[in-house]
């Protein structure tokens, strides 16, 4: 009987919960998207900046706390579990003294 009832209950593991936050918004304005963990973060982003009509992303980067993700990688393969927001948008530049 534990078999069919674990059977049925979600796995966490396997998914995690997204929001990316861009200067434009925030994907879904409301909440989290669920995805498989095992998919890739830019897949997500391409998604987000459709929704919020953003043309250009070149040249942007992906942070999860004050940390840059690889967008090419997983979410797993970027240690994302849980409820994750990313903020999207260009690279901060290093402006210096003159």
């Amino acid at each position: 009987m534990s078999e069919n009832s674990s059977a049925q209950k979600p796995q966490p593991e396997h998914k995690v919960q997204v929001q990316v936050v861009t200067t434009s918004g925030k994907f879904p304005e409301r909440g989290f998207d669920e995805v498989a963990i095992n998919q890739k973060v830019r897949v997500q982003l391409e998604i987000a900046a459709k929704k919020l009509h953003i043309a250009d992303t070149n040249g942007w980067v992906a942070v999860v706390g004050d940390h840059e993700v690889s967008v090419d990688q997983s979410y797993r393969d970027n240690g994302l579990t849980g409820e994750v927001v990313i903020d999207y948008g260009p690279r901060e530049g290093g402006g210096g003294c003159e």
